[in-house]
This record gives structure tokens, C-alpha cells and sequence, in this order.
């Protein structure tokens, strides 16, 4: 039996060294690490406010918000740079023109985009929004 060749899936280990391994991890599972596992096994609560957050973000678009009043800075700070310039040369002017026009495109995703559709946040139903006068628009047909 000793002469046998043992496969790949077969490790040769002492039972003593197995059992003492065996009871070390047993002792590390039971140093607190079942708190961790209780934490993430808990229910979602669906009406905190680490749930309704994201939605609000949405809604308020703070993001996109930012971001454009970061652009409106840049774009002043830039402009100004631009206008100090006793001799702009094509590089300078290149610059201004990138920023300028990269402006353009953020301020039309930004136009053009829309906060997501949710029907409820928490228990309280969202008034969605359908345009300007789309109510009585349908009516005099």
C-alpha cells in the first residue's frame, strides 16, 4: 500500500496533524466571525434611509448638477486665463476651444437626461411628471 501512487486529489496527512488542523479552524470560525456573517445575512430594510438615498440622488440629479457647476468654474477660470493672454498662440487657443467645446456636449447630456422613473420610494408613491399640459392637450381632441 505504501508503493501505490496517490492521484492528484489525494494528500497523505498525518491524522494527528488533521485533527489538530481541523480544530484551529473550528476555534478561528468561533472568534467573532459569525458576527460578520449574521450582518450580511440580515433582511434589507427597504425604508431606511441608506435604501431611499440613491433615489433622491436621482431625482435631484446632485451629480450632473455638480459636475456642471465645476464645468462653469472651469470654463471662467480658463476664459480669463485666456483673455490675460497678451499673444494667444494655437495651442492656447486650441485649449480654450477643447473646453469650450467639450462644454457644449456636457451641457447637452445634461439637458437631455432624465432622473430615473421609480413609482415608490419607501411607502410614499412618486407624482410622475408628464410633460407641459399633456392633460388637456388629450382633451380637445
Amino acid at each position: 500500500m505504501a508503493n501505490e501512487i496517490a492521484s492528484k486529489d489525494t494528500v497523505n496527512v498525518n491524522r494527528d496533524d488533521y485533527d489538530a488542523m481541523r480544530d484551529r479552524i473550528n476555534e478561528l470560525e468561533d472568534d467573532g466571525t459569525s458576527d460578520i456573517y449574521d450582518t450580511l445575512n440580515k433582511p434589507v430594510n427597504k425604508t431606511g434611509w441608506l435604501w431611499v438615498a440613491p433615489e433622491y440622488f436621482s431625482r435631484w440629479r446632485i451629480f450632473p448638477r455638480g459636475f456642471i457647476s465645476m464645468y462653469i468654474y472651469l470654463l471662467y477660470e480658463v476664459t480669463m486665463w485666456f483673455m490675460a493672454l497678451s499673444e494667444p498662440n494655437m495651442a492656447q487657443a486650441g485649449l480654450v476651444s477643447v473646453v469650450v467645446g467639450a462644454g457644449a456636449a456636457w451641457f447637452g447630456l445634461y439637458v437631455n437626461s432624465t432622473s430615473t422613473n421609480q413609482d415608490v420610494v419607501g411607502n410614499q408613491p412618486i407624482q410622475q411628471q408628464h410633460g407641459y399640459n399633456s392633460a388637456s392637450s388629450s382633451k380637445k381632441r
